[in-house]
């Protein structure tokens, strides 16, 4: 959360309205053929009305969501990050598109250890139908990257 209160994402420790970020994320969400896609949004996130687990500063997160394009998932991700209680303090410049009949393919290749965290690939289409946002298991950290 900012400081004046709002619930306007952080990037690099600043309040910013995320529709301004959504430039660098051009693209359309739809495969050649009309297929709907997976689109996979990475976010680095920080404790905000609900704190992250102590001695965690903050954790890396990837939110899966269908979209008509990046721009979409993006927003659609961030809104349900901040709606969990997280600050988000970046938005990592790069989306995942995954075609929806490819998703158990996708997560057995990228999560093999945590397959049991996500929906199966019966059940990914109806889950993110509704708008939903399925997140990766989040990726903490306790220690500041270190700069040369």
């Amino acid at each position: 959360m900012s400081d004046n209160g709002s619930r306007r994402p952080l990037v690099a420790g600043k309040a910013v309205d995320i529709m301004g970020l959504f430039d660098r994320f051009r693209g359309n969400a739809t495969a050649p053929g009309g297929t709907r896609q997976i689109v996979g949004v990475s976010l680095k996130v920080r404790g905000g009305t609900n704190p992250l687990p102590a001695p965690l500063l903050g954790a890396f997160v990837t939110g899966y969501s269908l979209g008509d394009d990046p721009q979409e998932a993006i927003k659609r991700t961030v809104q349900a990050i901040l709606a969990m209680g997280y600050d988000v303090e970046e938005i990592i410049p790069r989306a995942i598109n995954i075609p929806l009949d490819g998703w158990a393919g996708y997560i057995a290749s990228a999560w093999p250890d945590f397959l049991e965290h996500f929906p199966t690939q019966d059940g990914i289409g109806e889950r993110l139908a509704s708008r939903s946002v399925v997140f990766s298991p989040f990726a903490g950290f306790d220690q500041e990257a270190r700069t040369p």
